[in-house]
């Protein structure tokens, strides 16, 4: 059987669909480029350098492996119930965020069905939209990043399902306000709110999950946690959405691993919180040297990463310049971002390698 007679068997959703921009590995990137650099600063995936807490690394050798994870999460989810405040009965946990943003696609979502994309944004909302075979309805932030209330309020419809809004925004790192909130909940839509980034603005909006049904958090321990590796994240929701997603969620697709690497990281969350506040110390300290640099605009950023937009030269070639010196960032291909490039933030010598290398190409 050929592939085109393959082909005719598929979800037509899959003919067309544009696929996430990924970031490269680090060995593709050696590959492509030839790199000579004995050091390499990878500050293109919002990771965090120092690490999970030493407490998850001597305690992976004594997880069990050869049975299967509890299918309800229940100790994960008590532990997250202590860390959020909120009922065991509100909580989901899951294969990273990435999981629950396609899940609730699953739920919501239907062919011909209308998603908002407030871009720039991230892009795996419009990725998963498209392959729940729904229409994209961009509607781009304003000058600074900010939703534009009067604009989104022209495009909502009967056909619009659901509202995706990361606070700290990816990869812009601005904020939204009380007010978004308030509008978007009052549209009568499911609001599903990313805060992957909580930990390092400090600013939630999971007490609402109690008044709102319609509202829903997302957030991973990838980034404040330094478990991107484990692909473990959790939702927080109203006791009914919880429950229909722990149903239509694939069981034990977190492993043992990743559910006792989350629990140690909430019970060693100040000292992980000590880390996050070095982070955000180092990020203030490069944004003000960046802001010293004519040829740069720098994006206030609540998050782990700096949006940069050059003036007067190429991104790419920056990029390229910065790649053979063994430093990452990251670029992005739509419009809206054009001559951006965005920088996590490193440890301190991390910081200062990508700092110098960017004045020496920088034009």
């Amino acid at each position: 059987m050929k592939y085109t007679e393959i082909k005719k068997l598929m979800n037509s959703q899959y003919e067309k669909f544009t696929t996430y921009d990924s970031m490269p590995s680090n060995e593709s990137l050696i590959k492509k480029y030839s790199i000579k650099s004995e050091k390499i600063v990878k500050l293109n995936g919002n990771e965090n350098s120092y690490g999970p807490h030493p407490k998850v690394i001597e305690n992976i050798s004594n997880v069990p492996i050869h049975t299967y994870p509890d299918d309800e999460y229940l100790n994960s989810r008590k532990s997250l119930s202590n860390y959020t405040d909120l009922d065991i009965d509100n909580i989901v946990v899951s294969c990273g965020s990435d999981e629950l943003i396609d899940l609730l696609f699953r739920i919501f979502v239907t062919p011909g069905d209308e998603v908002l994309d407030f871009t720039p944004t991230f892009g795996m909302y419009s990725v998963r939209a498209q392959l729940a075979g729904a229409k994209i309805v961009p509607v781009p932030r304003g000058k600074n990043f900010e939703l534009d209330h009067q604009n989104i309020k022209k495009k909502i419809n009967d056909k619009t399902k659901i509202l995706f809004l990361a606070s700290p925004n990816n990869p812009t790192g601005n904020e939204c306000s009380y007010q978004d909130v308030e509008f978007l909940l009052s549209l009568n839509k499911i609001l599903v709110i990313d805060e992957a980034y909580f930990e390092f603005s400090k600013k939630t909006y999971s007490n609402l999950v109690r008044e709102h049904e319609n509202l829903i958090i997302l957030r991973t321990m990838s980034k404040w946690a330094g478990l991107a590796g484990l692909r473990i994240g959790y939702g927080l929701m109203s006791s009914k959405l919880a429950e229909l997603t722990m149903a239509v969620k694939n069981p034990y697709n977190v492993s043992n691993i990743a559910e006792q690497s989350l629990i140690i990281s909430l019970n060693h969350s100040n000292d992980l919180m000590k880390r996050i506040d070095t982070i955000n110390a180092h990020r203030d300290e490069l944004v003000d040297k960046l802001n010293k640099m004519t040829n740069l605009k720098v994006y206030p950023s609540s998050a782990n990463f700096v949006l940069c937009k050059v003036i007067g030269s190429d991104v790419n070639e920056l990029n390229i310049n910065l790649i053979k010196e063994g430093v990452f960032v990251r670029l992005f291909p739509s419009e809206d971002l054009k001559n951006c490039f965005r920088v996590s933030i490193g440890t301190e010598d991390e910081n200062s390698y990508f700092l110098e290398k960017l004045i020496k190409h920088i034009k």
